[in-house]
Formats: C-alpha cells, structure tokens, sequence
C-alpha cells in the first residue's frame, strides 16, 4: 500500500439555512486557534487482534464525534501558555517548561516565528493537563482557569504506595482534554474509507500511515518520519514537515513526540501508576513502537524525559451551538446590508 500524502478527510459539514436566504456557512474556526480535524465514524468497529491477549485487542471503537489537533501542541502554543501559567506574581503549581522545545527566552517566554511549529518535548502530563484547562476556560488569566475544567489539580498527587491520585478522566462537559488511548488509536489507526476483502468500507491499519507497512525514519523529502535518526537534527524539524499523514490527515503521529494519552495502564494491585503513551519519538529507536499492536508505552504523571509531549483532544460543539453561530452570522448580515440601505437613501 502507498502511504498517504497529505490526505484530509472530506467529513460532510452541516449546514443549517432557516428560512433566511443565508448562505451555507463553513466550519468555524476552534475559538482555542488551535487547527482540529473531526474525527466522525462514530460507533466504529474496535480493533481485532489476531492474539486476543494483546492490550489492543478490542480497543478504539469511539462512540461519539470529537476533534484532534492536527499537530502535536506546538512551540508557539506552548509559549503562550507559559506566559500565562508561570509569567505571573503566583506561577501555577505542577506546571514545568518543557525540556525540548523552540523557546527562545524564558520569562517571558517567547518563540521565533521560525521555530513556532517546532514540536515540545519534556513537559509532564500534569502540566498538559492544566494546559487543557486553560484552554477549556478561555485561555483565562485568573488562577482559578488553570485549576479545573478538565482536570481537577487538587488531586494531583502521590498515594504513597508508588501510585497517584490524580483525577483519572477528564470531567463531564470539558472542552479540551488530553485524548484517551482509544481516541488516539481511532486517530491514528482507524480508516473509514478502508476498502477490505468482504467488501465492507471502514478498517485498521498497522501503521499510523494508513499502510501495513513501517515508515521509513529520516530527515524530509526522503524520509517519512522524525524518529530513529540524530543527523541532521531531528529537534530542528517543524512540525508538518512531513507528506504522509494518518487517514484523518494528522501529522507526525509516529516521530517528533511520545504522546500522552489520558488512560491509566492496568498494573497488579489495581493502584493507577502510569499513563499510557503511544507512537515512536525522535532519536529514539521506533519501528514497533509505531505499530498498532505492541505500540504501548506507560509513563508516569510527574515524569518530564524529553521525548514524551501531547496532541489536545476537543469536542465537537453540539448543534445548538452551530445553530448559535449561523443565526448569528444571519443576524448581522442582514443588519450590515440594511445599514447599507439606509446610508444609500
């Protein structure tokens, strides 16, 4: 199979035209400037793994629609949130720079255009967790923004008996969240448009490639993926810079960063001690952490090595929400054409 190049999945976009002579209306733009690809094909078949003791097995069936970023959460994004979090009289507690990263200058912490799609490594997965947080309250300066919405930092914490306390999942009606592993393995490995032998549509690929078949690691154009090599280096090469993109058209799911995901891995005891990670990082040797089967990876909460970062999770705005906007939008072009009228009289 050829891998897929710069594939963007064609999801159908509702539009809603009430009787007003508006025009279809386009996606909005996410409020976050964050760029999204909806992940559709709700209800989706979950992986079957030929040995049915694999951890994959019967995993990244998704019930519901949610959004992805297309990028891993970049430099320049990283920056703003820094700012916020730790450029302040009361820096945020859990929240560490990353150790890999384009900054420039710390506090305040800036980027250079040119390194503001650089991937960020080295940030723990609390301090991803408060990064959603914010997002979810507005990229709100109030300290109370970084503390909740997604995840509760009040339970951030050790147990004392080599677990954590941390809020497990993301809470009920958060905006933005860190992907659970099935989301990221649906993101990654699930095809909708997968024509298989039975003639049914809609299927799993090994690889985040949309193939069978491993990526070849390397620097572009010849390479397919940023891990697995330290020449030139792998740290200078922005996020997209890659054709090949996962059947949703992400990019860079294998190389650049580990990512988090928001599911505990399962350890004797039941005590929760690790989150799970998925996909091959830079230097890093790759080749079966990029598979779908035999991928796993586990990390714990508090740990900040430099090839683990993240990929944010959204929810799709529900129908009364796009309802809001085209209405909206209706509303105030129709009053601009009047004001137009009336200035012609």
């Amino acid at each position: 199979m050829t891998p897929r190049r710069r594939f963007v999945s064609a999801l159908p976009i509702a539009c809603l035209v009430l009787g007003l002579g508006v025009a279809p209306v386009l996606a909005q733009p996410d409020p976050s400037g964050i760029d999204f690809v909806t992940i559709g094909a709700p209800g989706n078949p979950a992986y079957q793994a030929s040995d049915p003791r694999s951890f994959e097995h019967n995993r990244g069936s998704v019930a519901y629609e949610f959004k992805i970023g297309r990028y891993e959460a970049t430099s320049g994004q990283w920056a703003e949130f820094l700012n916020a979090a730790l450029h302040r009289p009361d820096p945020i507690p859990w929240v560490e720079v990353p150790i890999i990263w384009g900054g420039g200058q710390f506090a305040p912490f800036s980027v250079p255009e040119s390194r503001s799609m650089f991937a960020a490594g080295g940030a723990t997965w609390r301090t991803c967790a408060i990064f959603t947080n914010w997002l979810h309250n507005n990229k709100s300066l109030e300290r109370a923004a970084f503390l909740s919405g997604a995840y509760d930092v009040s339970t951030f914490g050790n147990d004392g008996m080599g677990g954590f306390t941390d809020q497990q999942a993301h809470s009920p009606g958060a905006r933005y969240w860190i992907p659970t592993m099935d989301e990221w393995l649906k993101a990654a490995h699930y095809d909708p448009s997968k024509q298989n032998p039975d003639g049914s549509v809609g299927g799993w690929w090994q690889y985040s490639n949309g193939t069978d078949s491993p990526y070849l690691y390397g620097p572009p154009p010849a390479g397919e993926a940023n891990a697995d090599f330290e020449s030139p280096n792998p740290f200078f090469i922005p996020l997209g810079s890659y054709e090949i993109t996962s059947p949703w058209g992400l990019y860079d799911v294998a190389g650049a960063t580990r990512e988090y995901t928001e599911s505990i891995f399962p350890v004797e005891s039941g005590l929760a001690t690790n989150r799970i990670v998925r996909g091959a990082a830079w230097v890093a040797a790759a080749g079966q952490r990029d598979r779908l089967v035999g991928g796993l990876g586990a990390v714990s909460p508090a740990s900040h090595d430099y090839s683990y970062g993240f990929r944010i999770a959204a929810a799709v705005p529900s129908p009364a929400t796009g309802m809001a906007i085209v209405l909206c939008s209706a509303f105030n072009t129709r009053r601009k054409r009047g004001q137009c009228r009336a200035k012609r009289t």
